[in-house]
């Protein structure tokens, strides 16, 4: 067992090293050149390997069968135009992904969006194929006329209506992003089948009241990126002041809470602890801290997450609680339809949350044996992901991320709470996807004012180039099928 852990280490570390990609190519070269001296020209090969790297846009073929376009956005008065930016000014990553359009056979210019130039942007880009919008969300609110945000997604969704492709499209963005979302998939390998959504303060009473009643719960907000709005529940038996083993209900919907019942809530994006009745929470998640009935609240965020309706993304959506989340979530990045990684993101210092700067990051590469059954069931849904959530006939985003945590089978024996369920039987559920201007994570790291795509390198710069040829090679095959090539 010990020469098999060791050797399971060796290969790890060979993959994630390219030592073994080094080798075989130099070794190529070597049959293929018959030096004098191959341990020397080993050598030579060996001290100048590595991805070819190009710090700016490379010349597009003239005979590209396709025009695409990277656009991006400066924020008035930010440094570099925005925290996503280099020196340079554009987003670390947008040259990478743009010269992997460029290697797969496109066409391919970056090109600006100005608020205030709205009809020359709109001249400018009608000659493409497709655009690759990299603008990190809330960008175009930001020192700009009110209505721009509404007035480029109006563009985008003109030009697809039109016959152009646009990465990712806004409705794309609003119904993957989505938290009802998880509603939608409930049915397919990802999904929990008891997930609902509550778009009205009836529904959320009656249901919440349910579930609530029958094991403890996660409740989402639609709006909100770090946790924000996402609450951890457990019933509390106050008098004991510890937390309730056996719910009222045996079945779901057996039973409902009644208004004055005591609940433990944990909020995600900084993992602190609240104890109210289940009338105050409720009141919180409709009116706000400070309505008659909501007693006091230590949260930073005002609740009222049913404001605004629908339309607006007022929701919010009830899923059951997995006790293994404090193991932590597994990203899956993808470009297109291939998974490019896996990174187990363990919550530091024993809370439950992982997001932000909370945790510890390990990579994992699509083979390995960790998350391999995961990601072959990621790819069994991806024919039916966009149907089910009324997307069909939308390309799939270039880069987009899947949240995983883990859980035991429903006929797991010694049921959710076990912890010795291992890797090849764990199950998991998808707690959000993101698909809104998803960062190649290598690239970003190196967002800074005085650092930008010239301090990536080595394995990193491998690793970061192969996802933005990635993304490349999947937007000339989306055009391929849109064209019917």
């Amino acid at each position: 067992p010990k020469r098999l852990v060791v050797m399971e280490d060796a290969r790890k570390y060979i993959d994630q090293s390219k030592l073994q990609d080094a080798i075989s190519e130099c070794i190529t070269t070597i049959l293929r050149e018959r030096p004098e001296n191959p341990v020397k020209r080993m050598s030579e090969l060996l001290a100048t390997w590595g991805p070819k790297r190009f710090n700016t846009l490379q010349p597009s073929p003239v005979d590209a069968k396709y025009k695409l376009a990277v656009v991006q956005f400066k924020v008035a008065g930010a440094k570099n135009g925005g925290s996503d930016k280099g020196p340079d000014g554009n987003r670390v990553d947008s040259i990478p992904i743009a010269n992997g359009v460029i290697a797969a056979g496109g066409a391919c210019d970056l090109i600006l969006y100005d608020a205030e130039a709205h009809e020359k942007f709109v001249a400018d880009t009608g000659k493409y194929d497709a655009l690759i919008v990299r603008i990190n969300p809330g960008q175009l609110s930001q020192g700009t006329p009110e209505g721009t945000q509404m007035k480029f997604d109006d563009l985008m969704n003109k030009y697809i209506g039109e016959g152009k492709l646009v990465w990712s499209s806004p409705k794309i963005q609003t119904q993957m992003g989505a938290k009802d979302a998880l509603v939608n998939i409930k049915q397919l390998n990802c999904g929990l089948e008891d997930t609902y959504a509550y778009y009205d303060e009836p529904e959320l009473l009656d249901g919440f009241k349910k579930t609530m009643a029958f094991q403890p719960r996660v409740i989402k907000q639609n709006r909100g990126s770090a946790g924000e709005g996402i609450w951890l529940c457990w019933l509390w038996d106050k008098a004991a002041d510890k937390k309730v083993e056996i719910y009222p209900s045996k079945a779901l919907g057996d039973s409902s809470l009644a208004d004055d019942d005591y609940i433990k809530l944990m909020e995600m994006n900084d993992n602190h602890v609240e104890y109210h009745t289940v009338k105050e929470f409720l009141t919180f998640c409709v009116d706000g801290p400070d309505a008659p009935g909501a007693g006091k609240w230590a949260s930073t965020f005002p609740g009222k997450y049913l404001d605004g309706g629908k339309e607006a993304g007022g929701q919010l959506v009830d899923q059951r609680l997995l006790p293994r989340i404090d193991e932590g979530e597994v990203r899956i990045l993808m470009a297109g339809d291939t998974c490019q990684m896996a990174v187990h993101k363990k919550p530091m210092g024993g809370g439950l949350s992982a997001v932000g700067g909370n945790s510890d990051y390990t990579y994992y590469k699509p083979t390995d044996a960790k998350y391999k059954g995961l990601i072959e069931k990621l790819y069994a849904d991806i024919p039916v992901l966009l149907p089910s959530l009324g997307l069909a006939g939308e390309p799939l985003p270039l880069l987009w991320t899947c949240d995983y945590i883990p859980k035991n089978p429903d006929d797991w024996e010694k049921g959710p709470y076990d912890r010795s369920c291992p890797d090849e039987k764990t199950e998991y559920t998808v707690g959000e996807f993101n698909c809104s201007c998803v960062g190649i994570s290598k690239f970003q790291a190196c967002a800074y004012p005085d650092k930008g795509i010239f301090d990536v390198k080595g394995a990193d710069l491998a690793e970061a180039q192969m996802v933005a040829d990635t993304a490349g090679k999947a937007a000339i095959a989306a055009l391929d099928v849109k064209r019917g090539a």
